[in-house]
């Protein structure tokens, strides 16, 4: 039996109630790779005293409502941020939720190799943006960082930790508050089958960013001295020499043959990607997990959401998925 979809979109102006508005079509989005999550109005501009005139701008809150489950349920409340208009009366307003001020701060730190977690901290901390949760993470280099987003900043500094410990952490946005970690919690696993909720899936295996050298120079601006060459043999032999040369500071030189090891084996994976289209599913949005079983692409097991997409229309609920090929519990 098909889920009973019912949702409803609400705009407000400050200092006002909210008001219903009607929509054709509604586009809710968002990526571990973006600061913020998107809600995307299709509707129309005084159509008829039926469909009145929305009079909704720049500025306005904008709130996505789910009575799937029975009970009013917010999934997204954000600000309109860009809104279009056609000469056939169609009004398409564009709302960001909180992570659109990770975007529109940029700040000025500097940091002598405190942990990471401390540094993004401090970062939230400057501009006045409410934490939630952050994960201990080992230090970073010494560094300034200026004229960058704190989305930016933030990004730059949890790659520096993937380069160094091979652990991937993530931002995200919940409720109002910045998240930093491995894994959005959450409370119940949904799963997508073959003949059930999934309708289809895609599959890709990419050799095309794989690296099979790592080359490590020193950092003096004088000449260029080679201070280590880290090899896979194996796939180098199959694939031939795809260097990446990676510098260093004073400072890192003596940990030279561990990062370059960190950073092969980073870049030497066949680097998969997949894609599934099924019956939408609320809760299910980028960071959560989900189980999959599709025979001909051979997605089976448990996977994490990297992209989502879902589209809304009245009556009816459907999902693409972008998916971060990873093995449970990793």
């Amino acid at each position: 039996m098909l889920p009973r979809y019912h949702y409803e979109i609400r705009f407000q102006k400050p200092g006002q109630q909210a008001v219903r508005l009607p929509f054709t079509e509604a586009t809710w989005s968002g990526s571990r790779q973006e600061a913020k999550r998107t809600l995307a109005v299709k509707t129309n501009n005084g159509r008829d005293r039926f469909w009145p005139d929305a009079a909704i701008e720049e500025g306005d809150l904008m709130e996505l409502i789910s009575y799937v489950s029975g009970s009013p349920r917010t999934l997204f409340t954000g600000m309109v941020v860009d809104l279009g208009i056609t000469s056939k009366g169609d009004l398409n307003p564009v709302a960001y939720d909180f992570g659109f001020y990770l975007l529109n701060n940029d700040v000025v730190v500097v940091t002598t190799g405190e942990p990471a977690d401390q540094l993004l901290l401090r970062i939230f901390e400057q501009r006045g943006i409410p934490v939630g949760g952050i994960g201990k993470m080992p230090p970073v280099e010494k560094q300034t960082i200026r004229g960058k987003s704190v989305w930016d900043a933030v990004t730059d500094i949890l790659n520096q930790v993937y380069r160094s410990s091979g652990i991937r952490y993530w931002c995200w946005i919940d409720q109002g508050k910045a998240f930093v970690g491995t894994q959005r919690g959450q409370t119940k696993q949904w799963t997508l089958q073959q003949g059930s909720n999934l309708l289809s899936a895609e599959r890709k295996r990419s050799i095309a960013e794989m690296r099979t050298v790592v080359r490590v120079i020193g950092s003096d601006s004088e000449y260029v001295s080679v201070l280590h060459d880290e090899v896979d043999s194996a796939k180098a032999k199959r694939y031939g020499h795809l260097v990446k040369v990676i510098e260093l500071q004073d400072e890192d030189r003596d940990n030279k043959i561990s990062i370059a090891k960190q950073e092969l084996e980073n870049l030497s994976r066949v680097k998969e990607q997949a894609s599934v289209t099924a019956l939408g599913i609320d809760d299910v949005i980028a960071g959560t997990r989900i189980e999959i079983y599709e025979e001909l692409t051979k997605l089976s097991g448990i996977f994490t959401v990297f992209g989502d997409s879902h589209t809304i229309r009245p009556g009816y609920h459907e999902m693409k998925l972008d998916l971060q090929m990873e093995v449970s519990g990793r």
